[in-house]
């Protein structure tokens, strides 16, 4: 096994690369986000303008939708985390502890988020 150099550039290229990753997922995920909100919003206007009375269905189906914006605004927060971390790197291990409490904080947001719909 050969071991390979870590050098200040290398190190920072990395980084630079997980930044721009972070930055692609946060912006795909707001896309989503954003179309999932404005369906809802089109879906109770049709909904309440009309005065259909919801069903049960119906409002698990729109509570749902709220759910999976929550979530998706949640992962934008820990892209947004993380490349904050990326850009004060100090050293692997202060970054491998400050990843790991990001992801705990997102973990807990998943599960109260999950909470409310389930």
């Amino acid at each position: 096994m050969q071991l390979v150099e870590v050098t200040q550039e290398s190190e920072a290229a990395v980084c630079d690369v997980l930044g721009q990753i972070f930055m692609h997922i946060k912006s795909v995920q707001e896309d989503i986000a954003r179309l999932n909100f404005e369906s809802m919003e089109k879906i109770n206007d049709l909904v309440f303008d009309s005065g259909m009375e919801v069903d049960e269905q119906t409002f698990i189906a729109l509570q749902h939708q709220d759910i999976l914006t929550q979530q998706l605004g949640a992962v934008s927060e820990l892209s947004d985390m993380l490349q904050k971390h990326l850009q004060n790197f100090d050293n692997y291990e202060t970054l491998e502890s400050k990843f790991l409490s990001a992801l705990e904080i997102a973990k807990a947001k998943k599960e109260a988020f999950r909470g409310n719909a389930f």
